[in-house]
């Protein structure tokens, strides 16, 4: 135990006194040098940091598309546009709220509108769903 004990000491010297060596040692063009390094690096690194994002983000798209799993973005989810330019999944292929879209119109507010409506046919169908529920218990309670 002793031995460990007398390599950590031993390692820890030598630690010290190459780091005072290396500073003492240190000239104006070394500091330059180390300057100029740690500044390309800062500079570099978010570009690198989005290039390894952007190349993983495709992997991963490549393999959900080979094992099948391409399920809805969070566009879709929302009601907007996909990355396909499928449009909104509220169907009615530029009808919103029964008008039809002419060209050249501005849609601004209707995939709001197709939310909306989404929203209120899911709770009347809720509804619907808890009258006939309470219909069905009414019966197996006689």
């Amino acid at each position: 135990m002793d031995e460990i004990f007398d390599y950590l000491s031993l390692a820890k010297d030598r630690l010290v006194d190459n780091s005072i060596k290396s500073f003492e040692g240190m000239t104006a063009q070394r500091w330059i040098r180390i300057i100029v390094i740690i500044g390309g690096y800062m500079l570099v690194r978010p570009w690198l940091l989005k290039f390894a994002a952007d190349r993983q983000k495709k992997q991963f798209e490549k393999e959900s598309e080979e094992l099948g799993l391409g399920g809805p973005d969070a566009n879709d989810l929302r009601g907007g546009k996909g990355k396909k330019g499928k449009g909104n999944s509220g169907g009615g292929g530029g009808k919103v709220l029964g008008e039809v879209k002419e060209e050249g119109k501005d849609d601004w507010g209707n995939k709001a509108k197709a939310r909306q409506r989404k929203g209120v046919e899911k709770r009347l169908l809720e509804v619907e769903e808890a009258e006939e529920e309470r219909e069905i218990r009414q019966f197996l309670e006689d």
